[in-house]
């Protein structure tokens, strides 16, 4: 089955300070490299090439430094939502269809692309494992192939792992997720999260969440100046064959 992407990009990154003041975090560099082609390279080294990238704050830079690898879609609400907004201007393209979900903020090493892509499965997540967990990480639970519980309230003790910003979505499921998206809109919540409408579909519709694993210094998703000198750190250790 043909698989397509999405990033979302449309975010203002107020936590940067100034280096986001006149430009979209995704185009901050690594190695030299903007982080959404980093992501849109992976993306094509596994054969997925039809990419929707949305796009928001810095929509014109963004759309430049893309240059055509992506579609790129305009969430006009991306002041005022969070990131389903982002998944709402998504729908169109990608409803009912198989797709791989990645924030654009997300710096990761390709095995981790591959494991979300593995094998046959409605939905799939993500989950890295840490030494320790924060009231502000998505942490979740496992159990044997599935994940169980997720959440940022769940008690650090009992977290096996936490949700990165990574999906693989069947048709079902995406089918069922812009269905349970649209319920959460008419309801006038526009500020909710991603792994909410996942739970939703675990309880509601009885579809299991799968997920892969991937290691603590394998992935980082860049939130601030310091997580950007991390993935700097990062990418020198995957230079230098470090896949564990």
């Amino acid at each position: 089955m043909k698989v397509k992407a999405l990033i979302t990009a449309a975010g203002m990154g107020r936590r940067f300070g100034a280096l986001t003041r006149r430009t979209n975090k995704c185009l901050l560099k690594v190695e030299g490299k903007p982080l959404v082609c980093h992501i849109l390279d992976k993306l094509r080294a596994r054969r997925v090439t039809e990419v929707y990238l949305i796009s928001g704050y810095g929509s014109r830079d963004v759309e430049r430094v893309v240059d055509g690898r992506a579609s790129v879609v305009f969430n006009p609400f991306y002041r005022v939502s969070g990131i389903l907004g982002s998944f709402w201007a998504a729908r169109p393209h990608l409803d009912g269809k198989a797709f791989l979900f990645t924030t654009a903020d997300h710096f990761f090493h390709p095995s981790v692309l591959q494991g979300c892509l593995r094998g046959t499965t409605d939905l799939r997540i993500v989950v890295q494992r840490k030494k320790r967990y924060t009231k502000e990480d998505a942490k979740v639970t496992i159990r044997a192939s599935e994940v169980t519980r997720l959440g940022k309230d769940l008690p650090s003790l009992d977290a096996d792992g936490e949700f990165c910003g990574m999906v693989y979505f069947s048709p079902k499921a995406s089918r069922l997720f812009f269905r349970e998206l649209q319920s959460q809109f008419e309801k006038g919540d526009l500020g909710g999260y991603m792994m909410d409408i996942l739970k939703v579909l675990r309880q509601k519709y009885s579809l299991p969440i799968r997920y892969s694993l991937c290691a603590e210094n394998m992935r980082i998703e860049i939130d601030s100046v310091h997580d950007l000198i991390a993935a700097r750190r990062l990418a020198k250790l995957f230079k230098g064959g470090n896949k564990r």
